[in-house]
């Protein structure tokens, strides 16, 4: 029986995935999400909504309220499916969206860091607040809020990196720095 190890391969990727497999994974899993969202969205909305067409003619008997609740769980159905499919598509499309970004960076700048992630961040919080018509202000507050959050998680995969044995520069940089310090 052979004991030997052989490298591993995927030690320096982010979330120990080649980036087609990272992408197709987010986008099913913010796919998945943003169905569950949208269903639940779409379920109270359009009950809210039903009650509120329909609340000057209540039903006065028995059969009646037995119609109104199967009449409204059957709207309250086909609405939560709409509004599941559209926020499914809108969630894969952006979390998809900001990893080919990161992914993207990673290739072009040839190192899987966090400073890739932050700046994936930024622009797709950027690209979201002019999208949504946001003003100077509270754009600014998005981008802050969306480099900070990238930022996090770019902190969070190097750390995930480093910790399965990874290289990460300004990781190896210190350690480096703490070795030189400890033999002075």
């Amino acid at each position: 029986m052979d004991t030997t190890e052989e490298p591993d391969l995927l030690r320096n990727e982010r979330f120990h995935l080649k980036p087609y497999d990272r992408l197709m994974a987010v986008a099913t899993l913010s796919g998945v999400i943003g169905v569950g969202l949208g269903l639940y969205e779409g379920i109270k909305t359009s009950s809210l909504r039903y009650l509120t067409e329909n609340a000057h003619r209540l039903p006065t008997t028995v059969g009646g309220w037995y119609f109104y609740h199967k009449k409204k769980n059957y709207v309250m159905v086909i609405s939560g499916c709409k509004q599941a499919v559209k926020y499914g598509i809108k969630y894969s499309i952006g979390v998809s969206s900001f990893f080919l970004l990161e992914a993207g960076l990673d290739y072009v700048r040839h190192t899987t860091d966090f400073l890739n992630t932050t700046l994936a961040g930024t622009l797709m919080a950027f690209a979201h607040g002019t999208s949504k018509q946001m003003s100077r202000v509270q754009r600014f507050n998005h981008v802050k809020k969306g480099a900070f959050l990238a930022l996090m998680l770019g902190i969070g995969q190097d750390f995930l990196i480093s910790a399965r044995g990874g290289d990460v520069w300004y990781v190896n940089k210190f350690k480096a720095f703490e070795r030189d310090r400890a033999t002075i």
